[in-house]
């Protein structure tokens, strides 16, 4: 029987997500995955994706827009568009007929999470969400020692998002999370992939919540003395500053973590560092078409990533911790924070009959049972550069999702993604108001389209 044909697919936002993560993963399976044709607004990254991708020129547009007045020019779309202009371009694709992957979070407010979900049921379209780490290997692996009761009965969770500082000032200080109005929140932003995971792997649903979190850290009460507002004017203490723009983008430009960190990284991750330059310096992000000396210095003195760190105009909370309980009486706390040397995750699972530990950039899991005593370690390589490698399976099940058509068996079908969503918007209003969130009362609120929004 011959194969089938590799799924065509429009790119709206030829960023660094949706180029130089997604799409670059999915050239290495052209018998599965094909783009023919892209939305960007910025010439260089569309100019970049036409060559790259051998796209037509009729079908590159420097507006999405562009795409729902043409007949269907893809089997999907993959929409990795900025935060903000998810709900409005999803529902446009949709209208016109297009199954979507869609990145995180889904939109910026509850009722329009619901209204995406509702309108790809009406239309009998998929629509799946890039929530990457059920398919990590580590949670798959978690999963099914959970399920087969190797720890008795799920009792509590206890899981930290350590973001590496790196990142951190890199992403939601200086970069494209910077503000809430750009992606609701820092859950919403990061802690949305922990509470899916968290979740699914509970396999409950939650009873109520409470947050706390703040931006302690990074704002002008901590500025050295003399510090201006980018890190290229002079500052007194550049030399010696860890958060130094060019120290973080061209000196050395990479993520310094230790060595004898990295011990559990799989062997893909320097095999794409070998054959992609792009993804060994944090560079590409600040200035993703040109990666010289020259192309990152420009960036840095025109863009908020040149910025003092102390001096941006951030806005989102720098650590962050939550309380869930789930509707069996099952406990998680969770913390996020920008405060870290690696980018690791580290979740425990504690049950009736034993525990489960894990740190997924250290590739460790070790299982301990009460009865018999016993402890078993494995080692489960990650992939620290693409999400732990779930970004590949997320395109390939999503490729088989279409071929076959239907999400039945897709992990990250939208109407799985609701809960996580939802859980994350009932978080940061625990926060804000001070105050514990019944999830009951906070479902039945979340369909109400606010008085006055516009085209609701």
């Amino acid at each position: 029987m011959a194969s089938a044909k590799p799924v065509s697919l429009a790119l709206l936002g030829a960023g660094a997500r949706g180029e130089l993560n997604l799409a670059s993963l999915a050239r290495k399976h052209p018998e599965a995955l094909k783009f023919v044709a892209v939305a960007e607004p910025h010439e260089g990254r569309r100019e970049r994706f036409i060559r790259q991708y051998g796209i037509k020129r009729e079908n590159a547009f420097a507006d999405w827009r562009e795409i729902v007045t043409r007949p269907a020019l893809a089997d999907a779309v993959i929409n990795t568009l900025p935060c903000r202009m998810h709900y409005d371009s999803a529902m446009a694709m949709m209208d016109a007929g297009y199954p979507m992957l869609l990145e995180k979070p889904m939109a910026l407010e509850p009722w329009q999470c619901m209204r995406l979900i509702e309108t790809a049921r009406t239309k009998g379209l998929m629509l799946a969400v890039a929530v990457q780490n059920r398919y990590n290997r580590i949670y798959q692996r978690t999963k099914a020692l959970l399920e087969r009761g190797t720890i008795g009965r799920l009792i509590n969770l206890d899981c930290a998002e350590n973001i590496g500082y790196w990142h951190f000032i890199m992403s939601y200080v200086r970069g494209i999370h910077h503000h809430h109005s750009l992606s609701h929140s820092f859950m919403m932003a990061k802690g949305i992939h922990d509470i899916d995971l968290i979740l699914w792997l509970a396999g409950k649903k939650v009873k109520r919540v409470s947050s706390f979190g703040s931006l302690s850290f990074f704002n002008a009460d901590n500025a050295p003395p003399g510090a201006p507002e980018r890190c290229m004017a002079g500052c007194p203490v550049g030399e010696s500053c860890v958060f130094n723009a060019v120290r973080q983008h061209l000196k050395p430009g990479r993520p310094d973590i230790p060595l004898r960190l990295c011990t559990g990284q799989s062997l893909d991750v320097f095999m794409d560092l070998i054959k992609n330059p792009r993804l060994r310096s944090l560079g590409s992000i600040v200035s993703p078409e040109d990666i010289s000396e020259k192309g990152i210095l420009d960036a840095l003195e025109k863009t908020d990533y040149g910025k003092c760190v102390f001096r941006s105009d951030n806005d989102v909370v720098d650590h962050q911790t939550v309380s869930l309980e789930f509707e069996d009486g099952a406990t998680c706390s969770y913390s996020l924070s920008g405060f870290s040397v690696a980018w690791e995750r580290t979740l425990n699972l504690h049950g009736s009959e034993g525990e489960i530990r894990t740190a997924d950039f250290s590739g460790r899991l070790e299982t301990r049972t009460f009865n018999p005593a016993k402890v078993c370690r494995e080692r489960i390589p990650y992939h620290g550069i693409l999400h732990g490698g779930g970004d590949k399976v997320i395109l390939l099940d999503f490729a088989k999702a279409i071929q076959r058509g239907s999400s039945e068996g897709l992990l990250i079908a939208a109407e799985t993604s609701l809960e996580p969503h939802l859980v994350v918007f009932a978080i940061e209003k625990a926060r804000v108001e001070g105050k514990v969130v019944e999830m009951d009362a906070f479902r039945r609120q979340a369909a109400n389209v606010p008085a006055g929004t516009v085209n609701g």
